[in-house]
């Protein structure tokens, strides 16, 4: 019983000090932790073993304007659970966010999250707040708008940033590229055309100014 007292105490106590960080960081270090920055992205899986597995629902090539949805399904590991991105952040805890990277964020952004899966919503006394978490397997639909057209084709990908714990401890928030590069999974090659509607044909033209 103590040893259980004292496993509680620790989780309670990392709760203390992650909440400690963000309300003393300056402004700009808050902001990273609220809206995501510039992350550091995992290069080795850890204890939670939380496991990441992309598809893609979108015609090829995409064209600008238009919409795709990309489908994640979510792992977590076997005694662990990942918050759900319903979650609201304010406890101190980390819910599940998806983000275009930086590099194609002048191509590609995201208007939507859904999820499916069952989410277990209950009162954490460590953290005092309601936590919102996914104790199974989960999956994640973001919709992405193409926002312009590209020479070439792009390797396509998603950072996923998010919190797990267990009955006695939390994992610091982590960010995976996803595809996941740790697996040696490869990003997705995506062509984006020109729209139909900004296509112009030089002969075409020419010829029905000829007819007038």
């Amino acid at each position: 019983m103590e040893g259980h007292s004292a496993l509680f105490t620790m989780k309670m106590l990392f709760g203390i000090l992650l909440s400690g960080l963000l309300f003393t960081a300056p402004a700009h270090v808050r902001s990273c932790f609220a809206q995501f920055g510039h992350p550091r992205i995992e290069t080795r899986l850890a204890a939670d073993s939380t496991i990441f597995t992309m598809k893609l629902d979108a015609n090829h090539p995409l064209k600008p304007g238009k919409t795709f949805q990309v489908r994640i399904h979510v792992k977590p590991g076997r005694i662990w659970h990942v918050y759900s991105s319903k979650m609201s952040s304010d406890g101190g805890l980390t819910p599940l966010t998806v983000h275009v990277p930086p590099e194609l964020s002048g191509y590609f952004e995201i208007t939507k999250v859904a999820e499916n899966g069952v989410i277990r919503t209950a009162y954490d006394s460590n953290f005092m707040t309601v936590t919102m978490a996914h104790y199974k397997p989960f999956d994640v639909i973001a919709t992405i708008k193409v926002l312009k057209k590209a020479e070439k084709e792009i390797p396509f990908y998603l950072y996923v940033h998010f919190q797990t714990c267990n009955e006695t401890m939390c994992m610091p928030p982590r960010t995976f590229a996803v595809p996941m590069s740790v697996l040696g999974e490869k990003p997705f090659k995506l062509r984006i055309a020109q729209a139909m509607g900004s296509l112009r044909h030089p002969s075409g033209l020419a010829n029905v100014m000829k007819s007038r």
